[in-house]
């Protein structure tokens, strides 16, 4: 049994999109974490960071994996998810997060699975 409904991934992803789609660069609102795994990532499949916001903003409840968690190195949750990202199934970890009073996502992972994930809403027979 996931530990979110259908509803409760909908809803955080409403707030995630409404936050990065605030800007046309697609960038401003939302941190990816500067962790090597991320950014080898990016450069060996040739992301840019608008490549990331596009991925979030076509992220849906079929993707979802996990969440929300308690975030192990500060307040809040985080959620993850999964999406074939240039033919490769790709970890996402997502945090909203308030800096300063303006609200943000921060994405912690985005790289290539470590091992297969899991997709509790995905129909079977269809692929990420």
């Amino acid at each position: 049994m996931p530990a979110s409904s259908r509803e409760e991934i909908r809803a955080f992803l409403q707030e995630v999109k409404a936050v990065v789609s605030q800007t046309p660069s697609l960038t401003r609102f939302w941190r990816l974490v500067d962790r090597r795994e991320n950014l080898d990532f990016m450069a060996t499949v040739g992301l840019t960071r608008a490549d990331i916001g596009e991925a979030i903003l076509g992220l849906s409840v079929e993707d979802y994996c996990e969440g929300p968690m308690q975030d192990h190195t500060e307040p809040g949750d985080v959620w993850v998810f999964g999406k074939a990202i240039s033919g490769k199934e790709t970890y996402i970890k997502l945090k909203l997060a308030v800096v300063s009073i303006v609200k943000i996502v921060r994405v912690i992972s985005f790289h290539e699975a470590n091992q297969p994930l899991r997709y509790p809403f995905k129909q079977a027979g269809k692929a990420g």
